[in-house]
């Protein structure tokens, strides 16, 4: 090397074997993986991209003059989309619920400008996020808005919420589903609440439900929190429901929204005692889906507060009557109305940790906010998509919803200091995996070809010099035979 080092010594020979080393895990193990995503996948990285300045993202992620930031943020969604005309609920709705089973999208209740319905109504949800007209389905035993309608194991749960005279209740109505299609709806009557409840939050874990906070039967705030268990033995039913009275909300609330992430349940926002608030209510869960204890107390670990616990983990403003969902361990709260009663657009989001719930920041875009104000809207998740239905915007009845896309499409082109991401075939299905084993079974056995042949050639060096001065016919001239032979 330049004269540097022995061409005798240990030291040249380890840097050559060091060479030859990699040289072949890159073209018998890259060089071989590469050419398989590149057959299958939209995109791949070639080198080390840790720094990318230069940055290529498809158009499908951006949406008229809204457009994402270039690489999408971790749980941004695709700026929302208003659906057409066509699509609009039969009348404006607020104060509904969904549930969604496969490509089943349900509106469970709600109040319509004639007031408290009992109307449910479905539509279908395509693979690229398009719904069919809304139909009428199963209605409910009697009409309920501001009720909590949870999935429980594929199975809908309208849990509380206020009848046509704009009382709250305490009955629970069970849906019935069959083949993914909702068919009817009975009345739970061994699983009323202890007290009648309306705008209350609630959420499902593996094991059962919970419901929090809530207005009473006289109007006031509820603090408490109440839990239904799965039974373990015989036929799954749910038990009645318990209070927890070691582990009432730490202030009382209404209008709030509830998510279940796995490790942890979070309660968002609402109207507490001194009016609408931006505090997170966070109660860790165990794996079966029941508080997490204390060892050394044997009790509840309780509830976190965001405040108490970083001032980040609270929501940007007060939100109370917003959307809220949940997406690959991410929560959103959509909409909603601020302290000044003005009903807004915002998006906020965060993602928890993965391991501890914890949440270290809530996010906002203006491209993803929502492209009017809507309060009291009813979200849902189908496959890719989110959709928020109906809700207000004051005096107004919206019957229009809007559709996000949940997977912002990453580049197709970066070029970073270490390594560059170009566009790949990206063949889908069985097809596209065998070709992949193909191409990169060739390229493969095409490096090993050429290893072979390098080896070749240094073992008959004289040999390969008289090759290569007739190949250029004379204009190559190789060294005298002394130098290159053993």
């Amino acid at each position: 090397m330049f004269g540097l080092l022995d061409a005798d010594g240990w030291t040249w020979a380890t840097i050559k074997a060091t060479f030859w080393f990699l040289l072949i895990i890159f073209l018998e193990g890259y060089v071989p993986d590469r050419a398989y995503y590149f057959t299958v996948a939209p995109t791949i990285d070639l080198g080390y991209n840790a720094i990318s300045p230069v940055n290529l993202c498809p158009a499908e992620n951006n949406v008229g003059n809204r457009q994402l930031p270039c690489p999408p943020p971790l749980g941004a969604v695709v700026p929302w989309q208003d659906s057409p005309p066509q699509l609009a609920l039969p009348a404006g709705r607020t104060r509904a619920g969904t549930f969604a089973s496969g490509e089943n999208l349900y509106v469970v209740g709600g109040e319509t400008p004639e007031g408290v319905t009992a109307s449910v109504l479905s539509t279908v949800v395509s693979e690229l996020g398009n719904l069919d007209p809304w139909q009428e389905g199963p209605a409910l035993p009697e009409p309920r808005a501001g009720a909590a309608v949870l999935n429980l194991s594929g199975a809908p749960y309208v849990v509380g919420g206020a009848d046509t005279s704009g009382n709250a209740t305490d009955t629970i109505f069970r849906g019935t589903v069959e083949d993914g299609v909702l068919t009817g709806w009975e009345a739970a009557d061994d699983l009323a609440l202890p007290v009648p409840l309306m705008d209350l939050a609630g959420a499902p874990t593996g094991t059962g439900l919970y419901v929090f906070g809530g207005r009473t039967a006289d109007g006031s705030l509820s603090l408490a929190t109440y839990r239904s268990d799965l039974t373990t033995t015989g036929q799954v039913r749910l038990q009645p429901w318990i209070e927890l009275t070691e582990l009432p909300l730490p202030e009382a609330r209404a209008g709030a929204t509830a998510i279940s992430t796995g490790p942890a349940i979070y309660v968002l926002g609402g109207e507490g005692p001194d009016g609408v608030s931006n505090l997170v209510f966070y109660l860790g869960l165990d794996t079966e889906g029941h508080p997490a204890i204390d060892h050394e107390t044997e009790r509840p670990f309780g509830w976190g507060v965001s405040v108490a616990q970083s001032a980040s983990a609270a929501l940007p403003a007060p939100r109370v009557d917003h959307a809220t969902f949940t997406n690959s361990g991410a929560i959103y709260v959509i909409g909603g109305r601020d302290a000044d009663g003005n009903v807004v657009t915002t998006n906020y989001w965060a993602v928890p940790d993965a391991a501890d719930g914890t949440i270290d920041r809530w996010l906002s875009l203006s491209p993803t906010d929502l492209t009017q104000p809507r309060q009291s809207a009813a979200a849902a998740v189908v496959g890719p998509h989110a959709f928020v239905i109906g809700g207000s915007s004051g005096d107004e009845l919206h019957a229009s919803s809007v559709r996000g896309g949940l997977a912002p499409q990453p580049p197709f082109f970066r070029l970073g200091l270490f390594g560059v991401t170009v566009p790949a075939l990206s063949i889908k299905g069985e097809i596209g995996q065998q070709l992949g084993y193909i191409v990169a079974g060739s390229a493969a056995l095409g490096n090993f070809v050429l290893l072979v042949i390098i080896g070749w050639m240094y073992s008959h060096k004289a040999e390969t010099f008289r090759f290569f001065r007739w190949v250029t016919r004379g204009r190559f001239r190789p060294p005298p035979d002394e130098e290159y032979r053993y």
